[in-house]
């Protein structure tokens, strides 16, 4: 990771600006192409598209109980996106589909409130277990799918189900075969 101090001079004018005077928004930036872009399944395995709004902020995610979705604000203009690459890393085409159908399975779960349910619990776990950002996982087990790097599933019962839904949602990733054979296959976002 670079310094700010040590990035190109072009630069330097973007970052002596506040967020909201860069004139930021998700239409006609590069990032729109994947906002609007169906998180889907085919066939008749699930609902034909889930395709939650989408918001600008600083990092992924998707609020505690709403179904929408934060997009990093830097892969909304070229030389902010430029930038991040310079100091840190960028998202790839493929990285930011994975994202958007991990927080895609969040705002699925708070839409229809499946974390309510008892078969969602007896599956995943209490919602309102604490969210711990230090956590233990245990590498390479069968009970959780591996969408996202670190075992992230394993996290909190919330992330098991986003990266479930994840895996489900991915187009071609062949995760009957994948998965065969594991417990994570019982779990109701990918065994529908």
């Amino acid at each position: 990771m670079r310094n700010f101090e040590q990035t190109r001079t072009e630069f330097q004018e973007i970052l002596a600006k506040p967020i909201r005077e860069l004139g930021l928004k998700l239409e006609g930036s590069p990032i729109e192409r994947f906002v609007q872009q169906p998180l889907s399944r085919t066939g008749s395995q699930g609902p034909p598209q889930v395709r939650p709004p989408c918001y600008l902020t600083d990092e992924w995610g998707c609020p505690s109980g709403e179904p929408l979705i934060g997009v990093p604000f830097y892969l909304a203009n070229p030389d902010l996106a430029q930038l991040e690459r310079d100091m840190n890393d960028l998202e790839d085409a493929r990285e930011i589909m994975m994202y958007m159908r991990h927080e895609a399975g969040h705002a699925f779960n708070y839409a229809y409130q499946l974390y309510k349910t008892a078969e969602w619990r007896d599956l995943f776990g209490p919602f309102r277990r604490a969210y711990r950002d230090n956590y233990r996982p245990i590498p390479f087990s069968r009970k959780f799918v591996r969408h996202m790097a670190g075992w992230y599933a394993q996290k909190h019962p919330d992330e098991d189900f986003a990266e479930t839904f994840a895996v489900w949602l991915t187009p071609r990733s062949q995760w009957q075969k994948h998965y065969e054979g594991w417990g994570a296959l019982a779990k109701p976002a990918i065994r529908r």
